[in-house]
């Protein structure tokens, strides 16, 4: 699962079971206290068990794989050894949209940055600038809804405060994975106290563009600059020196976010697409190293290449180091499957209306099951969740219970 959790929850995914909100229970959904849920995708687990449980249902023949490290760059499934596997046909319960069903997706990996960065010593008072509560997300479910990064918004905001005060950088932290888009980014600058004035009002400024820019995408977009601890005292700390600063902004700046290109046959198809997921900087680690988590997904293997190299060549221009990871196959559309005929008549038969299906611009594991397995049929399906990825995650009761009985159904027409 994604552990994403609300500002101010001290939960330790490492530790911590996660705790159920009982009062939304009588709303029809399941979800957590102030953190992910994790129904995304434990109950595809829960479906399976259960199927193996039941000596009573109608089924053919199963092999029912669990894989690992999912969200962090289909892992599991691409160290998964198909030869183990004889099924021609695969349901893949990792969806999200009751009554749809996926027969393609993009393919995708993941790009770490790694900026060196000089220090130095200045004098002055700290600022602590937070840009919260935006809506964030699951980066290929949500990504063509527009909806910002407070990732690089930090960045926009501080070329902004750049071009009318003096300041020095001493942290940037943002985002959780690289796969989720940033709820939240905070930045800890250092600055002489008569620039106090100019960087707040500035912020503020800035705050008010970006809530027009995105009204109605995301609406409760929070910028707030406050002075650290005693704000009348002055100190020193370890920052990025003045070449460091402008590394780190032309970097910000410069990469890209968001939909690179959409569909031209359905321009609600996104094609390609990146999200910088993670942002992390901390002077005070004697590092001296800017680090960015990057998710690129495209339809196209050229498309995600060319993305790809273009994050890399800046990065090694500015004198930086990048690396790949968890890169993944996108998954094609055939059009000769008999598992969406068999699938499409039972759903039809049991809720009287015909079943959608369509190609998404999220990873599924089913691009790595179709590289390994060319003959497989695939489809993926899931019950209804809302918000995957982000501390609002729902998970709809009802919905839970009708695709079980439809997967059940699916079985036993298999």
């Amino acid at each position: 699962m994604v552990g994403a959790k609300a500002d101010g929850s001290e939960h330790d995914f490492l530790s911590d079971p996660i705790k159920i909100d009982e009062a939304a229970l009588a709303d029809g959904f399941v979800t957590a206290v102030d953190t992910t849920l994790g129904g995304d995708d434990g109950i595809a687990v829960a479906y399976a068990l259960a199927i193996l449980a039941d000596d009573s249902l109608k089924h053919p023949a199963l092999e029912v794989v669990l894989t690992v490290d999912e969200e962090v760059g289909l892992i599991g499934a691409n160290a998964l050894d198909a030869s183990l596997l004889s099924g021609k046909y695969l349901l893949n319960l990792d969806s999200e949209d009751e009554g749809s069903f996926l027969i393609g997706c993009a393919g995708g990996l993941r790009s770490d940055l790694r900026l060196p960065v000089n220090l130095t010593k200045y004098e002055g008072v700290e600022i602590e600038i937070n840009i919260c509560n935006l809506t964030g997300g699951h980066s290929g479910a949500e990504i063509g809804t527009g909806r910002p990064s407070a990732n690089v918004l930090m960045g926009r905001l501080l070329k902004s405060l750049d071009d009318c005060s003096d300041f020095y950088i001493k942290s940037l932290e943002g985002g959780i994975v690289d796969n989720a888009i940033a709820p939240k980014c905070k930045a800890r600058i250092v600055c002489a106290p008569e620039d106090v004035q100019t960087i707040t009002s500035e912020c503020g400024r800035v705050c008010g563009d970006l809530q027009a820019e995105y009204a109605g995408i995301d609406d409760n977009i929070t910028i707030s600059a406050s002075l650290s601890g005693d704000g009348s005292k002055i100190g020193v700390y370890d920052v990025a020196d003045d070449i460091g600063r402008e590394k780190i902004l032309c970097l910000l700046r410069n990469l890209p976010y968001g939909v690179i290109s959409r569909s031209a046959a359905d321009v609600s198809l996104v094609e390609t697409s990146l999200n910088l997921g993670i942002l992390r900087f901390d002077a005070e680690d004697k590092t001296g190293c800017l680090r960015a988590g990057y998710s690129i997904r495209s339809s196209f293997e050229s498309a995600k290449r060319d993305l790809a190299d273009r994050i890399g060549y800046l990065t090694e221009f500015l004198g930086g180091e990048y690396e790949e990871s968890g890169d993944y196959p996108a998954w094609p559309r055939r059009t000769d499957s008999k598992l969406c005929e068999i699938a499409g008549a039972v759903y039809e038969r049991m809720y009287g209306r015909k079943a959608v299906f369509e190609t998404i611009h999220a990873g599924l594991e089913c691009g790595i099951f179709a590289d390994k397995m060319p003959e497989l049929d695939m489809i993926s399906y899931g019950p209804l969740m809302k918000d995957i990825h982000t501390f609002d995650e729902r998970l709809d009761i009802e919905s839970v219970k009708r695709v079980y009985e439809f997967t059940k159904k699916l079985l036993e027409a298999l």
